[in-house]
């Protein structure tokens, strides 16, 4: 039985929000093993224009125990693998340069030249 609520509670409706893209929110890439290995991506509701990442509770996760056939059976997943080996030493390099204390360059004291008197 309904009990009435002399001040009742109102909610405003919301706005529709689109996402039409994919947020990557974690990658992650495990080949312990040239026979073995596991990626798992997990998405979010993305909207690019707005910059918007949508809410957790539309996680999205894709993954499989089957790396090395998919990156032999599907060219993107072979580009991505390929990608990724391709990005390992020049992002530690990067990293590296990062942690690098900064170059100060020698202060140059300039030269004062003492200004010549003529006597008459």
């Amino acid at each position: 039985m309904p009990i009435n609520n002399p001040n009742p509670v109102i909610i405003p409706p919301t706005p529709e929000i689109v996402y039409p893209h994919i947020w990557l929110y974690n990658v992650s890439v495990h080949a312990p093993t040239v026979n073995s290995g596991r990626i798992t991506i997990e998405t979010l509701p993305y909207n690019a224009d707005t910059q918007s990442i949508g809410s957790r509770d539309r996680f999205q996760m894709i993954e499989t125990d089957r790396l090395w056939s998919a990156a032999a059976e599907v060219p993107e997943v072979a580009a991505a693998m390929q990608a990724v080996i391709d990005a390992v030493i020049p992002l530690k390099n990067w990293i590296d340069a990062q942690n690098q204390p900064p170059v100060i360059p020698d202060v140059v004291n300039p030269v004062v030249e003492e200004p010549i008197s003529i006597e008459n």
